[in-house]
């Protein structure tokens, strides 16, 4: 007779395998999309050919967007990783009034719809000269998201450090600077590796504000995937993505290699 704890597992077990299915599938169909031999996208393949890699390797749009949503994302993420980092010390050592006031004010871009941001951001800077237009907008346009993002990481990341560490550093006659530095700062590296990562991957996938503030001369790789998925839906666009895929794959495995060393 089969217990209902075993049944249960197998149909967990169950529930699993369809959710990996359901999240996997549409990327499973891109990659076998961008391997076939026609001049349109079809499922299954038709075929099997590398020329829609070599024809996107070779297009210029594609490389410069790459280059581009790179240097971007890595600006951002590294603005972010300071501010933000700075920010959640400022929330967690020092008690002040208004303090959640200030907390939740921090965290609110998260909660407002990409389109909106950009609709607002699109406003703004078409009144005031303030910031130059190009990547300049959209490295201060994407700092909005990026510093909440990672504040919070690195708020429950803080909180869990032991101060006494820091505090018996002081104590040994360094200062406040210096303690931090030499002694919180290493404790914290899972944690900025981690709000890093997340700042760096919503820089270079963000599309909505890459659309209404960025420039055509300086266009993200984003961007020009939805041109040209507008213009014309070929298997290169596939290609673009299914390297982008292999891309995250080896970034995340790396990250998980380093994690467990």
């Amino acid at each position: 007779m089969i217990s209902l704890g075993h049944s249960f597992g197998w149909f967990l077990r169950l529930v699993a395998v369809i959710a990996f299915v359901y999240l996997l599938g549409p990327l499973f169909v891109i990659v076998a999309a961008s391997l076939s031999d026609t001049g349109y996208l079809v499922f299954p393949p038709q075929g099997l050919s590398l020329r829609w890699y070599q024809a996107a390797l070779a297009d210029a749009r594609y490389l410069n967007g790459f280059f581009v949503s790179v240097r971007l994302a890595v600006t951002v993420a590294a603005a972010s990783l300071v501010i933000g980092t700075a920010a959640a010390v400022a929330l967690t050592r020092f008690h002040f009034p208004g303090r959640a006031f200030v907390e939740a004010f921090f965290l609110s871009p998260l909660v407002l719809p990409g389109l909106v941001l950009a609709v607002a951001l699109t406003l703004f800077f078409a009144s005031t000269p303030l910031v130059p237009p190009g990547m300049t907008r959209l490295v201060v346009s994407h700092l909005i998201v990026g510093v909440p993002l990672v504040l919070r990481v690195m708020l429950p990341v803080l909180k869990r450090v032991d101060r006494s560490v820091e505090e018996a550093a002081r104590n040994l006659g360094a200062s406040p600077l210096k303690a931090f530095f030499l002694v919180t700062l290493p404790a914290l590296k899972p944690g900025l590796f981690a709000a890093a990562a997340l700042a760096f991957i919503f820089s270079f996938d963000e599309v909505e504000m890459a659309l209404f503030v960025g420039s055509a001369r300086e266009a993200p790789l984003t961007v020009v995937l939805y041109g040209a998925a507008q213009m014309a839906f070929d298997p290169t666009v596939a290609a673009v993505s299914a390297l982008l895929i292999l891309i995250a794959l080896i970034l995340m495995v790396a990250q998980q290699l380093y994690a467990q060393r």
